[in-house]
């Protein structure tokens, strides 16, 4: 049974601040933590150390929270911290992803091209000439 005294005083904001230090809790932290704040970087680095060994290779290499989590820790404790500086030449994605895309992609018809005319179509038939006089048998006349 809900008390409905404490149903009432939960407000959309305390509601959302609630949700917000639950997610900040439980789940890998959006932002870059601190260099010096450890335990938000041991977090950091886990979650980018399970994705990194998912997609580093040709072959997905799947690893358990506990160990991903232990090898996060030394690597803190080794110095390796992370931060927002990101060499674009080091981010790339191993074929067994990029051929699932391709795989699972829709085709798509090519793009009109606007700049094109159509093609010019002759004329096949040529409509008789209007007759001048329509005789009286082939006029449609009440008798």
């Amino acid at each position: 049974m809900v008390d409905s005294s404490k149903a009432e005083r939960l407000t959309p904001e305390s509601a959302k601040a609630l949700a917000d230090k639950v997610i900040e809790n439980n789940v890998v932290p959006k932002k870059i933590p601190a260099p010096d704040d450890i335990k938000g970087q041991e977090k950091a680095i886990t979650g980018a150390l399970a994705s990194a060994l998912l997609t580093a290779t040709e072959m997905p290499l799947h690893v358990l929270q506990p160990v991903n989590a232990d090898l996060a820790k030394q690597l803190v404790a080794l110095g390796v911290r992370q931060t927002e500086h990101v060499n674009p030449e080091a981010v790339h994605a191993p074929a067994w992803i990029t051929d699932g895309v391709r795989q699972e992609s829709i085709k798509l018809p090519e793009p009109p091209q606007h700049t094109e005319a159509e093609p010019h179509v002759e004329r096949t038939a040529v409509a008789p000439k209007c007759p001048k006089r329509i005789a009286k048998a082939a006029r449609a006349v009440r008798r």
